[in-house]
């Protein structure tokens, strides 16, 4: 695969809407959040396409400029720490985040609403992670 700038930008345009969007829910108080069904659905929901959208713009990263396919999605940020995209300490801080992915896709039946009010407490790393793969392209000259 060739890497196509354009294809992550998309995917980084996405995240960065989703983000505007879920900074709302930050603000509710985490017992109000939980006891509110729309509003944890909904975070949950922009969450789950949130981290999706990263996931996929980093294995995209990964095929398209390094030739690796990473064999799950807790392969792509230790990868790309390791090539230089990602910063270590924000790659540690995201260590969980394709596990949580994980939770809110294939155990939705069982998902802890106060831990998705806790996720929203650190949407800054979000953005960080964002922001790193499109300083990434800039600095390739994409």
């Amino acid at each position: 695969m060739t890497l196509r700038p354009e294809a992550v930008r998309e995917r980084l345009a996405l995240v960065r809407g989703n983000l505007d969007t879920l900074s709302a829910a930050v603000a509710l108080p985490r017992d109000r959040f939980v006891a509110d069904r729309k509003e944890h659905w909904a975070a949950a929901y922009g969450l789950q396409s949130t981290v999706q959208a990263l996931l996929d713009a980093g294995a995209h990263v990964l095929s398209g400029r390094f030739k690796e396919t990473p064999k799950d999605y807790g392969d792509i940020v230790p990868r790309l720490a390791s090539r230089g995209v990602l910063e270590a300490k924000l790659a540690e801080r995201l260590a969980q985040v394709s596990g949580f992915r994980n939770v809110l896709v294939h155990e939705y039946a069982a998902v802890d609403f106060g831990l998705v009010h806790d996720k929203l407490q650190h949407l800054d790393d979000l953005r960080a992670f964002a922001a790193a793969i499109e300083r990434w392209l800039v600095a390739q000259g994409e």
